[in-house]
Order: C-alpha cells, then structure tokens, then sequence
C-alpha cells in the first residue's frame, strides 16, 4: 500500500494541468479529504466520450451531479 505522501503526489501529477480546468472534487486518503489535492478535468478535452462506472453506492450519481454543475458554471461565465 502506498504512503500518504506518495498517494497525493501522484494525485497532483495526475491531475494538473496548464489551461481551464473543471474540478471535480479533491484527493481523499483514509476518510480524509485533502482540499489542497484538487482532482480536475482539463476543459479542453471535454469534447470526447466518457465513462463513469463503478458498483451500487459507489458516488456515480454524485459524481455525474457534480460534472453537470461544473460544466454549468463554466458555461455561465463564458456567456457573461
């Protein structure tokens, strides 16, 4: 198992990127959530299909929710 420090360093490489963003959320290791570890999407690559899979009470809706919004609030800022 990973450490800590290993698991949100990974976590930041994963998921920086230069240009607009959507953030989905932060890392979360054990129960606690790092907000300082933003998970996030670049924008730029929201034109292709995606996948959102996982067992029942796994956060899928949530997640989904959470997406809609995001993208929502981009598109409100565009169009200002």
């Amino acid at each position: 198992m990973p450490s800590k420090s290993g698991f949100l360093e990974t976590i930041q490489k994963g998921y920086t990127f230069s240009g607009a963003q959507l953030v989905l959320g932060a890392a979360q290791w054990e129960g606690t959530v790092f907000p300082e570890t933003p998970v996030a999407l670049p924008l730029k690559t929201m034109n292709r299909h995606g996948l959102i899979a996982g067992a029942t009470g796994t956060g899928k809706t949530k997640t989904i929710q959470v997406f809609i919004r995001g993208v929502f609030g981009v598109l409100m800022k565009m169009f200002k």
